[in-house]
């Protein structure tokens, strides 16, 4: 597969979506209906670094990107996703630029960053082969998100940062920062969307936005944002469910 970090420097569109069911069959099924990446989620799943191995494992054996949102912006969390073999690292609540550098230098290995080295984890094959250092640097992507006020304001240094490869647009922390909570939709998160997506494209920055819904999403990939992650593996297993149990409750339900 073509890197996660190539694929967003050639700003190509890529459609993932978040898991928070530690399960690698849900990776599989998410491979399977044809996403290009699946964020593995951290910072709001039940499950921590332990399950990462399988979960990635699973994804790249179908063939999709495997993206980790890490619980937060340190050292431990960032090099332990990456050593289990994740393809980019998400960061969360990102507000400043040192905050953002302190991202990119826990997942690079030096003279860019201060990554902890081992050659003899997943993501190097368990091989100890000294080149996979300068190979993962050139690999891995690193994208933090800018979620709060504080982000928004400081976006500008924050996509200046060198070495990171995309800033992620999280609208359901943005409304509740803009004093519209839950309002995805809210013409003041979109507009804050929209400036940050304009901002980072006039310094040549890859972009990522979160849409519930698949016309979000393809409104934001229409719009040029190279990454969309659409909803969430539970919100879509119960969507599935509940639109197959009232289509076989109808009253006119079609025999099979």
């Amino acid at each position: 597969m073509i890197a996660v970090r190539k694929r967003l420097r050639q700003d190509e569109r890529m459609l993932a979506t978040f898991s928070i069911i530690p399960s690698v069959e849900v990776v599989q099924l998410i491979a399977l209906a044809g996403f290009e990446a699946v964020i593995l989620d951290t910072e709001h799943g039940p499950y921590g670094v332990e399950h990462l191995v399988p979960l990635i494992a699973g994804a790249h054996a179908r063939q999709m990107h495997a993206i980790v949102r890490v619980r937060e912006n340190s050292p431990g969390w960032i090099g332990a996703a990456l050593d289990a073999g994740a393809d980019g690292i998400l960061v969360p609540q990102v507000a400043s630029p040192r905050e953002a550098e302190a991202a990119v230098a826990a997942a690079r290995f030096a003279p860019l960053g201060r990554r902890g080295a081992n050659p003899w984890v997943s993501a190097a094959g368990f091989s100890g082969d000294p080149g996979w250092f300068a190979a993962a640097n050139e690999a891995v992507a690193v994208i933090v998100m800018i979620e709060g006020a504080e982000g928004v304001a400081s976006a500008d240094e924050i996509i200046r940062t060198p070495h990171l490869d995309g800033v992620f647009l999280g609208p359901v922390d943005l409304s509740h920062a803009l004093g519209v909570p839950g309002e995805l939709g809210h013409p003041s998160v979109i507009a804050k969307i929209e400036e940050v997506v304009a901002l980072a494209k006039s310094r040549s920055m890859s972009t990522a936005v979160f849409a519930p819904t698949p016309a979000g999403a393809k409104a934001w990939l229409d719009r040029g944002v190279g990454l969309v992650a659409l909803g969430v593996d539970t919100a879509h297993i119960l969507a599935g469910l509940v639109s197959a149990r009232e289509a076989t409750l109808l009253p006119d339900a079609p025999e099979t």
